[in-house]
């Protein structure tokens, strides 16, 4: 409890943080590099985050090979704007990120091409940096994780300005600032993650560590068209017409949650934040340019299921709740081709090749969502299953769990 009352006074003093925000109705991109300027200028301008001769990374949402219309990914346009953002600094700005999946070369070709953002890169002059290679970084201050591996890119470059894309997250309700930073992990690298914590609440302390580890100069939210529904890839695209900006990943993930009307509960990065006294608890959360809040609220925004603010629920009593409560992931026969997408990226080896559609053991499912993120024909669904299949999963959980304590 005494620590409790410590991080509320330590969080409570926290100075709100600058977050700026600029309407743009559409990807011209004379239209996106105005409303961008704005933003940042409201920040204090581009050379408060850039010096002259700096190598600059931009780290864009480049989850799947998806073209920019289905609001999958960032928008090329936005990654060229900061490009000429960066270079008006003086600095050298370089693109990259990887999928969720595997990371060769032939891969991140592919989804550079696929998003538009290769494109972009080759008009401007700019690399497209293939994140392959991993090393391990140290988080001293970390609560889940002490280190990280990340791509080795980071350590040949000054800074790093993460491009968000405004999303709905299955597994985190929200995909924004903080998420953003977890295609830093190359490849597969980042099931191990997903193993090691299998609950929402334990995914979102480690990104939280990730993004203390991290530390963006800046981050800038593409919110022009957005996704809400069952994002980050299989929802709907939705028109909002901004584009958010700050220093601070936390206040700008608080800001975006106040805007689609999400409790911060069920966004729990933010809660942690707020705990870690890296985010104010009580209102203002962000010192907001651009106009007040009331003006931005986005309407009919329609988060995924109904994400459960579990923070302070014991585990055990989580792990029994959550196989009734939680959304399981339904392959469509019509619509999957049998790819092996799925397969090849499920943390937990809960996937294997069937006839029609893959079979899945759901004794073996972690719910991290990574089948359905990742699918590229959106032929997973994520439905809560009959009483019968849910006691089938649960048993087999429990031999599972109890198997392990026995030997």
């Amino acid at each position: 409890m005494d620590s409790q009352k410590n991080d509320q006074v330590k969080s409570d003093i926290v100075r709100p943080a600058r977050v700026a925000i600029a309407r743009c109705q559409g990807y011209q991109a004379e239209d996106v590099k105005a409303a961008m300027r704005m933003a940042v200028d409201d920040l204090g301008g581009i050379g408060k985050f850039v010096s002259r001769g700096e190598k600059i990374l931009l780290k864009p949402n480049m989850l799947s090979p998806k073209p920019p219309e289905e609001a999958v990914t960032t928008h090329p346009e936005i990654v060229r704007a900061m490009i000429h953002l960066v270079r008006e600094a003086g600095g050298t700005p370089s693109v990259g990120d990887t999928p969720g999946g595997r990371a060769t070369e032939r891969i991140l070709k592919n989804l550079a091409e696929s998003t538009g953002i290769r494109k972009v890169c080759d008009e401007e002059g700019v690399e497209f940096v293939l994140l392959i290679d991993a090393e391990k970084f140290p988080v001293p201050n970390g609560k889940v994780a002490k280190s990280f591996e990340l791509a080795s890119t980071l350590r040949s470059v000054d800074g790093v300005i993460s491009l968000a894309k405004m999303k709905t997250h299955a597994f985190t309700g929200l995909t924004g600032a903080v998420k953003n930073l977890y295609g830093l992990i190359p490849g597969l690298r980042k099931a191990e993650y997903h193993m090691r914590m299998q609950n929402a609440n334990a995914f979102s302390e480690m990104l939280v560590d990730l993004a203390e580890c991290v530390r963006p100069r800046l981050t800038v939210m593409d919110g022009i068209v957005g996704m809400d529904g069952d994002g980050p890839a299989a929802g709907r695209p939705i028109k909002i017409g901004l584009i958010i900006a700050s220093d601070n990943v936390h206040a700008l993930d608080a800001v975006f949650a106040e805007l689609v009307g999400a409790e911060f509960d069920c966004v729990q990065t933010i809660a942690i934040a707020q705990r870690r006294g890296l985010l104010p608890r009580s209102p203002p959360h962000a010192d907001v340019s651009g106009g007040g809040l009331d003006e931005f609220r986005i309407k009919d925004f329609k988060m995924p299921g109904s994400p459960k603010p579990f923070a302070r629920i014991p585990a055990a009593i989580i792990r029994v709740a959550s196989e009734g409560a939680s959304r399981k992931p339904v392959f469509s026969k019509s619509r999957c081709d049998l790819c092996g997408t799925c397969i090849e990226s499920c943390p937990a080896r809960a996937l294997r090749r069937g006839e029609r559609i893959p079979a899945i053991d759901r004794g073996k499912c972690i719910r991290c969502y990574c089948c359905q993120e990742l699918c590229p024909n959106k032929a997973i669904a994520l439905k809560r299953l009959p009483a019968r299949s849910l006691g089938r999963a649960a048993w087999s959980r429990t031999k599972r769990t109890l198997g392990r304590r026995i030997v």
